[in-house]
């Protein structure tokens, strides 16, 4: 009798933890408090590169040219799998190239 209360209440907990997980979940986060430079390309850049980590990591970062840009933006997209289309890619590695290249 034991064993056949036990295998029920852990079905019902399978059960539930399904349900919880079709839930949808919203995260509101605090504000970022950094206002990246004006320049084509700033928009796009704040709204996907703030999906992960807050703008500062942009600001941040050392001095560096397109190719170094384009190394940070295809390393958000390749190993950590940024949510961003190609278009948007390179349009955001351009801004941060043009905005926060070398100085």
């Amino acid at each position: 009798m034991r064993s056949i209360a036990a295998a029920l209440a852990l079905l019902l907990l399978a059960i539930t933890g399904v349900a919880v997980a079709g839930e949808t979940v919203t995260i509101t986060l605090p504000p970022d408090g950094v206002t990246l430079k004006p320049g084509a390309g700033m928009e796009q850049a704040a709204v996907s590169c703030r999906l992960c980590h807050s703008l500062d990591y942009i600001t941040t970062q050392p001095a560096g040219g397109a190719a170094q840009w384009h190394g940070v933006v295809t390393k958000m997209l390749k190993i950590y799998g940024a949510p961003i289309a190609e278009p948007d890619a390179k349009a955001i590695a351009e801004y941060l190239a043009s905005q926060y290249g070398t100085r």
